[in-house]
């Protein structure tokens, strides 16, 4: 971790936070005064769920979308050179929110994040598969559900890449009371994030108000340590390879029917990224390389293993819906 998107205030200075190291995007409860010239302030947040009419107050979406200019344009006039941001959610489901702007409330802003909790909210869930968008038959309590909410930003965008699209997973169970909530396992989280990375996000912002009470109010500081030992160590994988998740990705197709990739490079090496997609099956997947490598094993990163390559190819299982892989190989 190291951004505090929103950082509440709650009678803290904002110098409490930075000198520990952090950064932070400040949210509209912390004033130009109180930001000042604090290096560690790398952005601005503006409404969260603008897109359905929550944060800002308009009675249509196009009041809302409105709203959300004047937002920008003012903090925008503060002159000081950081990035604004906004959280948004339903409205990239093209159904009833934000009907047709979706694209210009993205626009509005330089970076952007979604949040709809697929593995722990039914509503939500029922919300997604009523898009005209998702995949008949996919199941959205799943890890792919969050790639595709980085898909469905990008589809807005004219450009697409141009403007950061960054995705939302929970830590725990949100703020939720609605029957049959879940809480998120770790395994799940990191299959999550890992699902958005593939689909090309920038950024994965983590969710840890929590409504489970065996996890505390804050579901990353208030947990037992093992559960948070294994979420850091999958956040911890996702900083160490940010050097390579940072360069450009290729186009390819790596022929795994059923399987999720993004194929990068750097120093020498090719990055295969996998996980199952949505209508996926688990089990047993090929895959095939591009030509020109010359690499005989692929490392697994993280597993401590490796597979041998045959013929350009190399095939590997994945257990669980939320299992992915990294392919490292030589060029």
């Amino acid at each position: 971790m190291n951004v505090y998107q929103e950082a509440e205030h709650d009678g803290s200075t904002m110098k409490s936070i930075t000198d520990t190291g952090m950064l932070v995007i400040a949210g509209q409860e912390w004033t130009r005064t109180e930001v000042g010239s604090d290096s560690g302030v790398v952005g601005w947040a503006t409404y969260d769920e603008c897109d359905m009419g929550a944060g800002c107050s308009g009675s249509t979406t196009q009041q809302n979308l409105d709203q959300m200019k004047q937002l920008v344009a003012k903090v925008r006039a503060y002159g000081d050179g950081r990035p604004v941001m906004a959280n948004y959610s339903k409205g990239i489901l093209d159904t009833w929110w934000a009907s047709g702007t979706m694209g210009d409330f993205l626009a509005a802003v330089d970076f952007a994040s979604v949040d709809n909790y697929a593995y722990t909210s039914p509503p939500v869930d029922d919300a997604m598969t009523a898009s005209p968008a998702w995949p008949s038959g996919a199941n959205p309590a799943s890890s792919a559900a969050y790639g595709w909410q980085a898909d469905r930003m990008r589809s807005y965008q004219a450009s697409p890449g141009v403007q950061p699209n960054w995705v939302f997973v929970e830590s725990a169970r949100p703020l939720l009371s609605e029957s049959n909530a879940k809480t998120i396992t770790p395994e799940q989280m990191e299959g999550a994030m890992w699902s958005a990375i593939v689909h090309e996000a920038r950024g994965i912002s983590i969710f840890q108000h929590n409504n489970d009470p065996q996890f505390g109010t804050y579901s990353l500081v208030d947990i037992p340590a093992d559960r948070k030992a294994t979420i850091k160590a999958a956040l911890g994988q996702i900083q160490t390879l940010a050097p390579v998740l940072n360069t450009q990705s290729y186009a390819w197709d790596a022929g795994a029917a059923g399987v999720d990739t993004m194929l990068k490079a750097k120093d020498s090496s090719a990055y295969l990224f996998a996980g199952i997609g949505l209508n996926g099956t688990t089990g047993s997947k090929t895959f095939t390389l591009p030509e020109g490598i010359t690499g005989t094993q692929v490392e697994v990163v993280g597993e401590n293993r490796t597979i041998a390559v045959q013929g350009g190819k190399f095939t590997d299982s994945f257990s669980n819906e939320y299992t992915h892989h990294i392919y490292k190989v030589a060029l």
